[in-house]
């Protein structure tokens, strides 16, 4: 029942983007390919669904597949006589909650390549399986914004439109406690106050447009994956585990520390960049000041910075 409900709300949606447009550009549907990484609730049927939604999304594009011409009635050679000039082919990867869609274009002078990301972050409520369409559909149209070298294909649409996203993962919040000043609970259980800190990191930069924010699953599954187990939430990574992500596509870190001082605290998060070989370079940072000893304003503050962190050095066009 539930699968159908998604299924008509995705015709619907897609009958409403269609009216009122101009003849949209044909795009022939070469593959689609999904890597036996993607669960079962990431099928080949719904990953053409979706590049034909995301492509009617865009307002210039229309999909085409072989199929639709033979139950058009065209014979072998009117269908090679009346095929598009452009050809898309999408790959879909998994990795625990994290949907990569690659995207080729064949365009008639050149091809052009795109990655979009998504997290996977819904579930139907009765069976508790992984419900991706959301997911699905986000990833490729950030694809196809960067395969088709129009980031703001969707935004100038829709101001809430998908725009593309650069990957990131929080990986540390260090704790420095000052003995010499009176104790802070947030000092004293510093392996809470960093791992809490961390979730608000995540929680705030996911509202930042310009990121895919990795949940803290998905981003410890990727260390196990080269097996790296156990980082410490308090500690910087290795050059190993910043390696670890950027082979998965991770293009920045965020990472900080709270540091005890005679005013009171000192929040500090910083914006990095990774680089394949392991290493990093700073790119932002920003601060914030604690006058109070309470867990709650401490995550609302580390949550806030996050966002202000990832809303004002959003990734450029490229």
């Amino acid at each position: 029942m539930g699968a159908r409900l998604v299924n008509r709300a995705a015709l619907i949606l897609f009958c409403l983007c269609s009216i009122g447009r101009g003849q949209p550009a044909k795009m022939l549907l070469g593959s689609v390919a999904i890597t036996s990484r993607c669960t079962d609730a990431i099928t080949s049927a719904k990953a053409e669904a979706a590049l034909a939604l995301a492509l009617e999304n865009s307002g210039q594009y229309h999909l085409v597949t072989y199929r639709d011409l033979h139950q058009r009635g065209h014979d072998t050679g009117s269908i090679h006589a009346s095929l598009p000039s452009r050809r898309i082919q999408v790959r879909i990867d998994c990795f625990h909650n994290l949907l990569r869609a690659d995207i080729e274009l064949v365009l008639p002078d050149t091809m052009r390549r795109g990655s979009g990301y998504s997290l996977i972050r819904h579930r139907w409520e009765q069976s508790d399986q992984l419900l991706a369409d959301p997911a699905l559909l986000e990833a490729i149209e950030r694809a196809f914004c960067v395969a088709s070298g129009d980031w703001f294909l969707y935004a100038r649409r829709d101001s809430a439109g998908v725009r593309p996203a650069s990957l990131l993962a929080v990986t540390n919040l260090e704790i420095r406690d000052n003995p010499s000043l009176p104790q802070w609970e947030l000092f004293t259980d510093a392996i809470t106050t960093s791992y809490s800190g961390i979730l608000a990191a995540i929680t705030g930069g996911q509202r930042a447009p310009g990121y895919v924010v990795l949940d803290v699953d998905t981003r410890d599954s990727i260390y196990a994956h080269f097996r790296l187990y156990e980082p410490e939430p308090g500690m910087p990574p290795s050059r190993q585990e910043i390696a670890a992500l950027a082979y998965f596509g991770v293009e920045a870190l965020m990472s900080g520390w709270l540091e005890r001082t005679a005013a009171g605290a000192r929040l500090e998060l910083r914006l990095l960049d990774t680089h394949p070989d392991g290493s990093v370079s700073l790119r932002a940072r920003v601060e914030r000041q604690l006058n109070d000893d309470s867990r709650v304003a401490f995550l609302e503050a580390i949550a806030a910075a996050a966002k202000e962190l990832l809303s004002t050095h959003s990734p450029s066009p490229r």
